[in-house]
């Protein structure tokens, strides 16, 4: 009998499982919610400043929701609010969001853009909570969330302002990815060294595509194998989720080296994998688990795997107000289910 671990990898790895793995990995795919909070007295956005209270919601969640890993941090503003972009924190009803970019001109950000930088902000904290959770959970698989090279950029520059630098300046945008992808492997070492077993990349600004005839997502694509390169050399797998459910965005993660891909519910799981070689993790309509009773959420999932996917996980950008039980159910799904 494999334990929460020994499925999660073997699911990462392309090996047949006893059963599919539900994942609730953090960063943008929220699994905290208002019962949770209220049951085990948490309070946000406290916790979001705190590794100690951070680490026991992101272990109540874990324990009461019942999917088989831990995730952490609980959003993914870590990294931008760090290098200065303006965060509203939320509070009991909202999670953390971006509001405003760095008044730092683009220059500084990337002369600011060092290792240095993991004492800023709540990174410490974040990497704080990674230790705990392994003391507190050891048999529990850990996720640590990463905010990928293209969002990263999308959030402390507007999209015109670096297309005209780009204009001018042809080489500014791989001097900004060189100096942002130095800071995020440097983060992502230190989330493996603290306990991480897997590295989820989150994408959000793949979703929008080309912007004035220019791809963002298309020219971050060495930068993203740097990144999985890191987090090889330290012992943890990679799994590269993308926003959007257009095909070709599929098409480019070929040029990527991960151990699993994610993808929105428009995404044909089987085509995914017959294009990319890998596992894929699956997911279901945000909107269904919003709005809609428990047994359509099961039906979606277990057609989903049925469909080709190999692990699921809840919808991106789900809030602290989606009903428990839609959650819940999820992981019943992989318990009763055999598909």
């Amino acid at each position: 009998m494999l334990d929460r671990r020994q499925l999660v990898l073997a699911a990462l790895s392309g090996e047949a499982t006893p059963r599919f793995p539900v994942l609730g990995p953090g960063g943008l795919i929220n699994v905290v919610t208002q019962e949770v909070l209220e049951r085990f007295h948490i309070p946000l956005p406290a916790a979001h400043y705190s590794g100690v209270m951070m680490a026991e919601l992101a272990v109540a969640c874990y324990d009461m929701v019942g999917f088989d890993n831990i995730g952490l941090p609980l959003c993914l503003t870590v990294e931008a609010e760090a290098l200065g972009a303006r965060v509203d924190i939320g509070d009991g009803t909202t999670l953390p969001r971006i509001t405003a970019f760095p008044q730092a001109s683009p220059e500084e950000i990337i002369a600011n853009a060092l290792p240095a930088l993991l004492n800023h902000g709540r990174i410490p904290q974040v990497l704080r909570a990674l230790e705990l959770v392994h003391e507190m959970r050891p048999s529990a698989p850990v996720i640590g969330n990463l905010a990928g090279p293209a969002t990263l950029v999308s959030s402390l520059i507007r999209p015109s302002t670096l297309l005209e630098l780009i204009k001018k300046d042809p080489g500014f945008l791989d001097r900004l990815l060189e100096g942002l992808i130095s800071f995020l492997c440097a983060y992502a070492e230190a989330m493996v060294e603290r306990g991480a077993d897997i590295l989820m990349i989150h994408e959000p600004a793949a979703r929008t595509g080309a912007y004035l005839g220019f791809d963002l997502f298309t020219n971050v694509l060495p930068y993203l194998n740097e990144l999985s390169r890191y987090a090889h050399l330290g012992g943890a797998r990679l799994i590269l989720h993308v926003c959007g459910g257009r095909l070709e965005q599929v098409e480019m993660c070929r040029e990527t080296v991960m151990d699993a891909y994610s993808f929105e519910a428009e995404v044909d799981p089987a085509e995914a994998h017959r294009i990319l070689g890998k596992p894929i993790v699956g997911t279901v309509p945000a909107s269904l688990v919003h709005y809609f009773p428990p047994e359509m959420v099961l039906e979606e999932v277990l057609l989903a795997v049925r469909r080709g996917a190999s692990m699921i996980t809840p919808p991106c950008g789900l809030g602290l107000d989606t009903p428990f039980q839609n959650l819940r159910i999820m992981k019943e799904a992989s318990h009763r289910f055999r598909v």
